[in-house]
């Protein structure tokens, strides 16, 4: 049997989305593959908004892409009419000695990025809505802003329906199974056959691929949405996207409707998922409370319980970097999963990036570091049972 199309895409949350936009655009014969539907809640592209950044608070190698992901952002807007990515500033602050804050100056610096450092009183001074204490800064971010990830989904599936992919939504993959010439990808409705897969299964990618089994922990996300006192001093203008580093770790948005603010806490490790077909979605109390606690001292200006919460889930590697390129056993599999919560301002570009591999086996990319041959740690044993 002949393959019935070049590609498969498996998953389509941001990263396969923007995979089957990108193959789409170069003309490839793709089919997209998605358990729920298009644009859905349930995994880490949902929550009306994803931080976008140009500064690299970890690896500088991340700048560039980023820089590329911009350009691509404005090509789906310009090809669908959707607005997508707005640029209304960035702010990363805490401790002055943080690696974060650090290295995001120091990325910003190398690369000839416009951008600021702000020490405690001059923090305090321009964006008075955040606890400032003696020895806090700042580093602001001109190319900073958010992304909406429902819109940026379904306006890449959009256009990749527009130039001829196939899209079966709500059909769960079973198994993706590489043959010596093909690969099969197994569904309710049968087999079908491809000359490559891109695998990007978000949470659920130990379902589906061996090579991610040990090494991508399935974790729940919580966002919350927060009323300020004052909704005037929390608008673009006033509020930028911001991430706060060092010993509070949070990230948050300007208001969108006038009324909340969104904020993201990660204090301690997001929570393994131990059943992703049936995870809680609830919102216990004492995480509230804790949430309560971080909004009280850092955001004094905002009601500190939540209007709204939602849960999403994301897999994570134990090196905090994503799985990107073949599969090591099997290198017409392509690995697109272990994005760890940080993948969404760079999807087009990874989505780019996988299409390369999809088509030529190669990039041209600096990406190396993201491969799945590397040296990646497996997640301890009792993680791995309990999950």
């Amino acid at each position: 049997m002949d393959p019935e199309a070049t590609v498969a895409v498996v998953g389509l949350g941001a990263i396969g989305a923007m995979t089957t936009w990108r193959l789409a655009e170069r003309g490839v014969a793709v089919h997209g593959y998605e358990r729920f539907g298009v644009s859905h809640d349930r995994g880490a592209s949902a929550g009306q908004t994803r931080r976008f950044s140009v500064q690299s608070q970890r690896e500088r190698r991340f700048t560039p892409l980023a820089l590329e992901a911009l350009d691509l952002w404005r090509e789906l807007e310009a090809a669908t009419g959707r607005r997508l990515l707005d640029l209304v500033g960035g702010l990363i602050l805490g401790p002055a000695d943080a690696d974060a804050l650090v290295s995001a100056a120091r990325s910003a610096r190398e690369l000839g990025l416009d951008h600021e450092v702000l020490d405690s009183a001059e923090l305090a001074r321009r964006f008075p809505q955040h606890l400032a204490r003696p020895g806090d800064a700042g580093v602001t971010d001109p190319m900073g802003g958010f992304v909406r990830p429902e819109a940026s989904v379904a306006a890449a599936i959009e256009r990749a329906r527009d130039l001829g992919a196939t899209i079966h939504d709500y059909t769960r993959v079973h198994a993706v199974e590489p043959a010596d010439e093909h690969v099969v990808v197994r569904t309710p409705d049968g087999a079908r056959r491809y000359h490559r897969v891109v695998v990007a299964p978000g949470a659920w990618a130990r379902d589906l691929l061996p090579a991610a089994r040990t090494t991508v922990l399935p974790r729940r996300l919580v966002q919350a949405w927060y009323l300020p006192r004052d909704p005037a001093a929390y608008t673009f203008e006033r509020f930028p996207v911001f991430e706060r580093v060092g010993d509070f770790k949070a990230y948050g948005f300007p208001s969108l409707d006038g009324s909340t603010i969104k904020v993201g806490i990660y204090g301690t490790a997001h929570p393994i998922v131990h059943d992703t077909e049936n995870p809680s979605r609830t919102v216990g109390l004492d995480l509230v409370r804790s949430f309560r606690d971080v909004i009280a001292e850092c955001l004094p200006g905002v009601h500190p319980d939540p209007s709204a919460t939602t849960v999403g889930l994301e897999g994570y590697t134990t090196d905090g970097s994503a799985l990107l390129g073949p599969a090591p056993d099997a290198p017409n599999v392509i690995l697109a999963c272990g994005f760890s919560g940080s993948g969404f301002k760079f999807a087009p570009v990874m989505g780019d990036i996988a299409a390369d591999y999809a088509t030529k086996g190669a990039t041209a990319r600096d990406v190396e570091f993201l491969s799945p041959a590397r040296e990646v740690a497996s997640w301890p044993a009792d993680f791995l049972t309990r999950a």
